[in-house]
């Protein structure tokens, strides 16, 4: 790893080989929680959201206390937001009838609709049915995510929030694509009992069970095509890299700041951008700097979105380098230790559990 390769990476697990040991513990739960927010349709307001802000506005790690009130709070919430999503699912799939998903004999929307629809009725409706129940799992991974959030902070941390998200993600998109196929199997079937007639059901009836047949098929050969798998996985180490740069900079080149750019107006901007999550507001913050007579191209770059040797566009999180700088709570990267050499980051233990022990009138979380 150099200068150029970390700033021109797409490997957020290559760049953490080369810099997890000197990650601070913000620093960790930082990059953490903006994998959380990737979530945040998933998330309902109230002590989901609630937690993750906490997290982030923090400027250090919530105590114990603290940490074991917010699990309390979200082991509380979790089934409330998994009914609520589930009948905003609903609502999206309720012409497809997912209630006679497990009747034997498909219930007709109108006495008139003709036989050779069955298939897709019936199929319409188990999808449906199916769409409901994984956005229901998608809520309690993405919850996952958030009470693995309020571990103690850690690089193993970090990794277990990152798997419960690209689980929930994976999970939203299977329940998206039951949705989007029961909807296409309802209006296809519509069709077919609008044209069929008696001598045509027979026929009708093959092209509905091959429309059927097509459909399902298909999303089997995704759910099992490496080749899917490989770009799922391209795009999360991506997705990492430039969560990674936004927190920690660059490790090679720690910018110049003068304490006299710290003036009142540039410091006012920076914590509007921390509070409010304004990353719009960041060429505000660059006028402000350049007003104080702020040189360093690092760092005005960055807030311009016009960095040299980026692949991809920066990723704005809480706990962007530059706020943080501004702010004075700005942790560099020290330099490796001499004669250290580049690891692999470890796997993950089977048994990895929260740190946190809760009181003893307290029951946990889901």
């Amino acid at each position: 790893m150099n200068d150029s390769k970390w700033i021109g990476s797409t490997d957020g697990d290559e760049m953490l080989d080369f810099v997890a040991d000197r990650v601070t513990p913000r620093q960790w739960l930082l990059i953490a929680a903006a994998h959380v927010r990737k979530l945040w349709d998933l998330l309902p307001e109230g002590p989901l959201r609630d937690a993750v802000d906490a997290v982030e506005m923090s400027e250090k790690p919530l105590a114990a206390k603290s940490r074991s009130s917010w699990l309390k709070k979200i082991a509380a919430a979790t089934p409330k937001a998994v009914v609520a999503i589930q009948q905003a699912q609903r609502e999206i799939v309720k012409s497809a009838d997912p209630d006679s998903a497990d009747v034997d004999g498909p219930v007709l929307e109108r006495p008139t609709q003709s036989a050779p629809a069955f298939p897709l009725f019936r199929a319409a409706s188990t999808h449906a049915r199916h769409s409901i129940e994984r956005i229901g799992e998608a809520v309690q991974q993405a919850a996952e995510a958030v009470n693995r959030l309020l571990a103690e902070p850690s690089e193993s941390m970090m990794d277990r929030v990152r798997e419960s998200a690209g689980q929930a993600t994976e999970t939203r998109t299977r329940a998206n694509q039951y949705a989007a196929d029961c909807l296409r199997m309802k209006q296809e079937g519509d069709d077919t009992a609008d044209r069929a007639t008696p001598k045509t059901a027979r026929l009708e009836e093959s092209k509905a069970m091959e429309f059927v047949r097509r459909i399902e098929e298909g999303r089997n050969q995704n759910a099992g095509d490496w080749s899917e798998e490989e770009k799922r996985e391209k795009a999360a180490r991506k997705q990492l890299a430039r969560v990674v740069r936004e927190a920690l900079g660059n490790p090679f080149k720690p910018p110049r700041f003068e304490d006299s750019w710290r003036t009142t107006n540039a410091v006012e901007i920076a914590k509007a951008i921390f509070a409010e999550r304004a990353f719009d507001r960041l060429p505000i913050l660059a006028d402000a700097l350049l007003d104080a007579d702020c040189d360093e191209e690092q760092v005005l770059r960055h807030c311009r979105g016009t960095e040299i040797g980026l692949k991809e566009p920066v990723q704005h999180i809480r706990g962007c380098w530059v706020v943080e700088l501004v702010l004075g709570r700005w942790s560099p990267v020290p330099p490796p230790s001499p004669g250290s050499k580049p690891r692999k980051r470890r796997e993950l233990p089977d048994d990895f559990e929260l740190d946190l022990k809760l009181d003893d009138d307290e029951t946990g979380y889901a």
